[in-house]
């Protein structure tokens, strides 16, 4: 998965709302509310006025408007400045932008092994 190449998969506006699961491939942008599970692979965009509540596992989360729950990425949590994120996080990378607020459990693992010291 190179940062970059998704494909806009869906949008969610202002005064729009799900209820429930949401699946998607490639790029999902949120302007709107989801309340429940959102899985996918690829890229997660919530942005400003975004609300995402619930359970969340994607490759890549970018943050300006508020999540809160559990966050589970493979790749990379961002937050920007306008970005609040309430929630148990578990993230191999963490950005936060001046301004961003992330409250909450932070679990960072690697993703690959350290490699070996010389001998």
């Amino acid at each position: 998965m190179k940062k970059g190449q998704g494909t806009l998969n869906g949008f969610l506006d202002q005064g729009c709302a799900i209820k429930g699961d949401v699946v998607f491939s490639d790029l999902l942008r949120v302007h709107g509310q989801i309340n429940g599970k959102v899985a996918s692979e690829h890229e997660l965009l919530v942005g400003e006025g975004g609300v995402v509540e619930g359970e969340i596992t994607v490759g890549r989360l970018v943050v300006a408007g508020t999540v809160k729950g559990t966050v589970r990425v493979k790749e990379s949590l961002m937050v920007h400045g306008t970005g609040r994120v309430l929630a148990e996080v578990f993230a191999p990378t963490l950005i936060v932008d001046e301004g961003g607020v992330l409250e909450g459990v932070v679990h960072m693992t690697r993703t690959d092994k350290p490699s070996e010291p010389p001998t």
